[in-house]
Formats: structure tokens, C-alpha cells, sequence
């Protein structure tokens, strides 16, 4: 739907500025929009596109007797399970989730990998800011190991017991994934190996810019708010979402967030969901209304300096220098990896192999 145009752009600005290739968990529609997408712009920054739903309709289907047909009506639980999903089946030995709304910004994301490396550890997790001992599940650094796999299989099946408690009327919406993932690392907490993200490869979060919540965040960091460091973060990455909080990408974002010649970010957000959410053909999983509404929550993205459209040739031939990238990142697949209905992409993956990678659930 909406989002895929939104993880289309992060892919692409991943690929710009790492080379790291990446994997789209999404639904049939969402695969469909990415290739409308890369057919438009005549270029496909993942590696692969996968079509999550499909998988838990074939393999994961049933939770609690309820089959996910029947639950489909609660769109907030398919997600959930997508997400889960598309940690556990990553197609890398060592992935980087990211929620479709992470852009990448420099090519600091790759100090991801390489101090995730160092600890040796299983997972490197982002504190989730509004809560002393819990973590983001947005923007996960994980390795494909057994003991992980057990966890994610732990955490999928309470995301869907979840589902299944509230599956009627609107208590769908309750549902969500980060308290379910926190019950089940303390669970897995004597086998599996959690260490806490460094501040400075963390992806940077609203609440960095938020007044009412600016305080508590860098309290729970143990940081003194420091204004040159608010409009001039060091993050790699940052974790904002265009339809809720589009002016804090217009203000803050603009100012640190790399995208080489492709001009703001905020802009080139805009541009992309202009082009995907007006797409005429059918099968896309976006309404008319709901292309209206999404591009009318983003309108103050478009307040900006207009730049070099996505796709010319000035961007294609910069994003063939530097390479591809998506939502769930990994740098290689295992022998035994999950192999998901792949779409090469038009721009190299670099030379990392396939061992480490980049995955995004939209």
C-alpha cells in the first residue's frame, strides 16, 4: 500500500550509500507496487521481493484454530505476523531489520554490521526510548543462529495468540509486536546473547525533536539535551514516519540525512509516493481515497527545494556506483536459508557477498 513507495526510497538510499543489498517482506499487492515501481523508474533496489502473506496462508496459517484468512480482516494483525515473519525467514547469515520508514543516511550503516560483529553476539537492539528496559523492534541488528531462530519462533507464536484474543471488532489495533518481543527475550535470555545498540549507530526517533518528549528520551540515554547535537545528529539512520510526523523530516531530517545528488529527503519521499500512488493499473492495494489521504498527511514533504527526480540518469548511474538496498538487510544467505521468489536487481548488490543484508517489512 502507501508504504511501499516509502520502503522503495529507503531500499534505494540504503544501495546509494552501503552497496548492501536488501529483501521486501510485503503482500502480493506490495510486490506488485515495488515492480510498478522499478518498472517506472527502471531500476529494482532489492534484492528480492517476498510475499510474506503467502507464506504464513502455506506454512504458519492457522493461530490458535483461527486461520489467517479469517483474521485478514484485522490488517494490524497480518502485519504483525509479516514482521516477525520476516525477521525469523531472513535470507542472510546477519540482517539488519528495518521498519519501511527507516532511511538510511550515510554509509555509518555499515558500523552496524561491523560492531555487531565485535560483540559477538546473537542480537544488537535499539533501546526503545519511552521505557528504561524494553527495545525498538524497528531497527534490529540479528544473527542467523539456532538458538535466534527459536526466539523468533517463540516470538511469532505469541504475536499470534495475540491476535488470536483480540480478533474481534476493533481490538486488532492493540496488537502490536514489541511487547511480545520483550517477554520473549526474557525468556531466551539465558541462551540467547542481547546487547544494547551504541547511541551513535542508532537510528534517530522523533522524540529527538518532540518538546513534550525530547527530555526523556536522552534521560533514558543518559544524555544531556544538547541543541547542536539535535540538528546535527550522527545517526545512520533515521526512523521517522512521513505520514505522522512528515514536518519533522521537512525541519530536522533535510539537514543530516545524505541522499548524494538525489536532493532533500523529504522531497524525494514525496516524488516517490506521487509516482506509486498513482499508478492506474489494479492489483496495487491502494484506493483511490487511500492514495488521496496518504498524500495529503505527506503534503509538508513537498515544502522543499525541488531536486534531481529519482530515476533520471544523474540518479540511476549514482546508485549504480554505489548499489542496492531494502528493508531487511542481510550480507549472505546460509546453505539452508530461506529462499524467497527473488527479483535480481538492476544495480549491484557490491562486494559483500550475499552473507550479510538488509530486510523491511512494508
Amino acid at each position: 500500500g502507501c508504504y511501499v513507495p516509502i520502503a522503495y526510497t529507503a531500499a534505494k538510499l540504503l544501495t546509494l550509500h552501503t552497496g548492501i543489498g536488501s529483501t521486501l517482506f510485503t503482500n502480493q499487492e506490495g510486490v506488485a507496487m515495488a515492480l510498478a515501481l522499478a518498472n517506472h523508474y527502471d531500476y529494482l533496489p532489492f534484492d528480492s521481493l517476498v510475499d510474506a502473506t503467502s507464506i504464513l496462508s502455506r506454512h504458519d496459517g492457522t493461530a490458535h484454530g483461527e486461520k489467517l484468512e479469517e483474521m485478514s480482516v484485522h490488517p494490524d494483525c497480518a502485519f504483525r505476523l509479516q514482521k516477525v515473519l520476516s525477521i525469523g525467514r531472513a535470507p542472510y547469515e546477519h540482517t539488519l531489520f528495518m521498519d519501511a520508514d527507516a532511511f538510511p543516511c550515510s554509509e555509518a550503516v555499515r558500523e552496524v554490521f561491523d560492531e555487531h560483529d565485535r560483540t559477538r553476539a546473537d542480537l544488537m537492539l535499539m533501546p526503545e526510548p519511552v521505557r528504561a528496559r524494553g527495545f525498538n523492534s524497528g531497527f534490529i541488528s540479528i544473527k542467523r543462529t539456532p538458538n535466534v531462530r527459536r526466539l523468533t519462533a517463540k516470538w511469532h507464536e505469541r504475536v499470534s495468540k495475540s491476535c488470536f484474543m483480540h480478533r474481534n471488532g476493533n481490538a486488532a489495533g492493540r496488537v502490536l509486536d514489541q511487547p511480545d518481543m520483550w517477554r520473549t527475550l526474557d525468556e531466551y535470555r539465558h541462551i540467547v546473547d542481547v546487547v544494547r545498540m551504541p547511541f551513535r549507530l542508532q537510528a534517530c526517533r522523533p522524540e529527538m525533536w518532540l518538546p513534550k518528549e525530547r527530555d526523556n528520551f536522552f534521560k533514558v540515554h543518559g544524555l544531556d539535551p544538547n541543541s547542536s547535537f539535535i540538528e546535527h545528529p550522527t545517526c545512520p539512520v533515521a526512523h521517522v514516519n512521513p505520514f505522522k510526523t512528515p514536518w519533522l523530516i521537512t525541519r530536522h531530517v533535510n539537514r543530516f540525512c545524505g541522499t548524494k545528488d538525489l536532493g532533500p529527503l523529504s522531497l524525494l519521499v514525496y516524488e516517490t509516493l506521487q509516482v506509486g500512488l498513482n499508478f492506474s493499473q489494479p492489483g496495487l492495494g491502494v484506493t483511490r481515497q487511500q492514495a488521496k489521504t496518504c498524500l495529503s498527511k505527506t503534503k509538508p514533504l513537498s515544502k522543499a527545494k525541488r531536486a534531481p527526480r529519482a530515476g533520471t540518469a544523474g540518479a540511476q548511474n549514482a546508485a549504480s556506483a554505489h548499489g542496492t538496498r531494502d528493508v531487511l538487510v542481510n550480507k549472505q544467505p546460509s546453505s539452508d536459508a530461506h529462499t524467497a521468489p527473488a527479483v535480481t536487481s538492476s544495480a549491484p548488490a557490491g562486494s559483500l557477498g550475499r552473507r550479510k543484508g538488509a530486510t523491511r517489512k512494508s
